[in-house]
């Protein structure tokens, strides 16, 4: 795989004020290609089932979203010490034919691994990618959480709005979708979900390529809550 293919977006896009708040020997940075061998899954299989993936898979699967110029932001807490990834959340930037055909981002896959708790890494992975879509240019963020972490969203600026569903289409996930509505409440993901929306003052260009005051137009924010454990979204 050539240099270039190493990082999955440019590190242009790493906020230096939310790398300024990591504690000391962390760095926050795209999802690299070596991260496969730096516990990248291992800290995914805190969220949800990641399944076998093998080297040349991932690698596959790296270049797929690296060809999607300017959609799969995939971000990364590294433990520099440890040469291991402790910390991810991921936004997907969707171009729309609405609002001036407008770009709406999703924020996915928010997971900190259990030995890495209460450093607050859920709030500057949100930071960033917050950071990341007023960049991009977005109107809109998206995302799933769970009714007990609403109050960790709000203060990052999000409100309830609106009603989401989900449809899983391959049988073993609709196993597993099953299994998990039949665990209790606090540990469920439900197929009905509550989006919610907040406003943040924010340049919405589709060209913008530096930090600027927030101000102008807005940028609205929009999550869904549904039953999930800790801060963790997928």
């Amino acid at each position: 795989m050539s240099p270039r293919h190493q990082a999955l977006f440019s590190s242009s896009l790493i906020s230096p004020q939310v790398q300024a708040q990591l504690p000391e020997g962390y760095l926050m940075r795209p999802l690299e290609v070596a991260d496969y061998h730096k516990g990248f899954y291992d800290c995914l299989a805190g969220l949800t089932v990641v399944g076998k993936v093998s080297e040349q898979t991932f690698q596959q699967t790296f270049e797929a979203m690296f060809r999607c110029q300017s959609v799969y932001h995939i971000v990364v807490i590294e433990d520099i010490r440890q040469s291991r990834i402790v910390a991810t959340g991921t936004l997907i930037v969707e171009q729309k034919f609405l609002r001036g055909c407008g770009k709406a981002g999703h924020i996915e896959d928010i997971v900190v691994h259990d030995s890495q708790r209460g450093k607050k890494f859920g709030i500057r992975l949100i930071d960033q990618l917050k950071y990341i879509g007023t960049q991009v240019g977005c109107y809109k963020l998206l995302l799933t959480c769970s009714e007990s972490n609403e109050p960790f969203y709000e203060k990052s600026g999000f409100q309830r709005k609106d009603l989401h569903m989900a449809l899983y289409l391959n049988s073993q996930q609709q196993q597993e979708q099953q299994q998990e509505q039949q665990q209790p409440q606090t540990h469920s993901i439900s197929t009905l979900s509550v989006v919610t929306t907040a406003e943040v003052r924010g340049d919405c260009s589709s060209h913008v390529s530096s930090p600027k005051a927030l101000h102008n137009h807005g940028v609205h924010i929009e999550a869904l809550s549904t039953p999930m454990e800790s801060i963790f979204v997928k």
